[in-house]
């Protein structure tokens, strides 16, 4: 999975000269929480997210009243309160690569370039998406999680008693454990939670480490 994949395409925009008043309106209508900030040529100027445009915003306990509130934010302008030089990515990066860099930078988004050029934005909410995707969260089956040796072959061995069974592999996933032992979180569908604990206890030096099925969630709006 690709960041070209995930991302939101052509994104919605500001411009630098547009107020505090004006991004925040357009983040409201548009359910969005970063809007790049591009001048009239479609160069990238930088960023605002919704974070940095309240804090732009008077503070409570200032003594304003609200008329003198909403003139301060209709007269702050975007450049004022954009992210220069926003951190970038490339539209055929790899998915865990984009989320690495937003987790060393504490970051909630990416702006996504093509040759100089801004053609996506991918956020934190896209990488929970992908996570979601990549685990078979959204897909009834029973989800085994279970401790393997960290030798060549191991997941061979379990998928391949899985397979032999009739069971259907619908997403896989893995992390390295304290004792380095490896383990595995595999979605399955066709078989029961009986069955799969029966396979697994005939294959050695594997341990169950928890076991459940999960039935289709249903579909609520989030926000992106």
């Amino acid at each position: 999975m690709l960041v070209k994949d995930l991302m939101a395409a052509n994104p919605i925009h500001v411009g630098p000269d547009r107020s505090v008043a004006d991004a925040l309106q357009l983040m409201g209508k548009h359910g969005i929480r970063h809007l790049p900030v591009l001048d009239e040529a479609g160069k990238l100027l930088g960023l605002v997210t919704r974070a940095s445009l309240n804090m732009a915003l008077p503070g409570i306990g200032t003594g304003l009243t609200q008329f003198e509130s909403r003139y301060l934010t209709s007269a702050t302008l975007v450049r004022e309160v954009m992210i220069g030089d926003p951190i970038q990515v490339a539209e055929d990066e790899a998915v865990e690569e984009a989320a690495r860099v937003m987790n060393v930078n504490r970051i909630s988004s990416l702006l996504v370039m093509r040759a100089g050029k801004i053609v996506g934005i991918i956020t934190d909410t896209d990488i929970f998406e992908a996570m979601l995707e990549l685990l078979g969260a959204r897909r009834p089956g029973v989800r085994l999680t279970a401790a393997l040796p960290n030798r060549p072959g191991e997941l061979s061995k379990l998928s391949g008693t899985i397979g032999t069974l009739g069971g259907n592999i619908m997403a896989v996933g893995g992390w390295h454990l304290p004792d380095d032992s490896w383990a595995a979180v595999i979605k399955i569908d066709k078989l029961s939670r009986e069955q799969i604990l029966a396979a697994v206890a005939e294959l050695p030096g594997v341990k169950v480490l928890d076991i459940r099925e999960q039935v289709a969630p249903e579909s609520s709006e989030t926000l992106t």
